[in-house]
């Protein structure tokens, strides 16, 4: 069964592979951005009561640096699907009917895709950068790392919670994309996901920055296991007791959401008006 999706891996590996221009300028951005944010950072603390070696809601500067380097990394790895505009072009185009009608599931040739993207762009820079960027905070004495055996153990599990938050985007994407059924407004839905995702996730900044009662009930929502809770299984803020359950949460919204997304497009399917065809 899972052979027919085969060609959509392969296909969702090829395009990441295709587009290197825009992996370069991602890259070049990127550093600009964490420069920024190191140096933003770098303010904050020193501003702050005790200096530059307060703590701030469990946060030492050390920690920031290190939270944000991985996010942005995290980033770039899990959140790479493009779901939404395949969807929404396939609205668009009146290329829909065509998927409708085939023996696969439009939902599963997205998964299989996102998939493929995901693992291509973790084994050729995921993994790399992530190496590199323990390596230094180890270095410089940024991360502590009780033993080698712990470190792995957590690495196992963020490599599992990583998945899962690659699926929770794309699933969520999915969602807004069937959306686009109901509003045909693609970018505007996309615009409200990202802003969404990045605020909720800890993608701009970490959860507990938030006031308590809005912390903990974000803590139990989806947003939460697609960005700080990963990282902070990496840097071992979690231990295996709580990195177990923000796993179990993770896994719980995911199918949860597929089930939603599965109930959703059977109702927007039948109201689908083509605007290409």
């Amino acid at each position: 069964m899972l052979k027919k999706y085969r060609p959509f891996f392969r296909a969702g590996a090829m395009d990441t592979v295709a587009y290197r221009f825009n992996i370069l300028m991602w890259v070049v951005v990127t550093i600009f951005e964490v420069a920024c944010l190191v140096f933003l950072w770098l303010a904050v603390y020193s501003s702050s009561e005790g200096g530059i070696d307060a703590i701030i809601n469990g946060f030492t500067y050390k920690d920031m640096i290190i939270y944000v380097v991985l996010t942005t990394i995290f980033g770039f790895v899990s959140f790479g699907s493009d779901t939404l505009w395949v969807i929404y072009n396939d609205i668009r185009n009146g290329t829909i009917g065509n998927f409708v009608i085939k023996p696969i599931s439009y939902r599963g040739k997205f998964v299989a895709s996102n998939l493929g993207n995901y693992f291509t762009l973790l084994l050729m820079f995921g993994i790399p950068l992530y190496a590199i960027a323990l390596t230094v905070f180890g270095l410089i004495g940024f991360l502590q790392i009780p033993s080698v055996w712990d470190f792995i153990a957590h690495l196992g599990l963020f490599l599992i919670a990583g998945l899962l938050a690659c699926l929770l985007n794309d699933v969520l994407a999915y969602i807004f994309g069937v959306l686009c059924f109901y509003t045909s407004s693609g970018w505007g839905l996309n615009q409200l996901k990202t802003t969404v995702v990045s605020f909720l996730s800890g993608a701009l900044l970490p959860l507990a920055f938030f006031p308590d009662v809005f912390r903990d009930i974000v803590g139990y929502m989806p947003f939460a296991g697609m960005s700080q809770n990963p990282i902070l299984i990496l840097m071992m803020k979690y231990d295996y007791l709580e990195s177990l359950k923000v796993i179990g949460i993770a896994l719980a919204w995911l199918i949860f959401l597929e089930l939603f997304a599965k109930l959703l497009f059977h109702h927007a399917i039948k109201k689908v008006t083509v605007q290409g065809g």
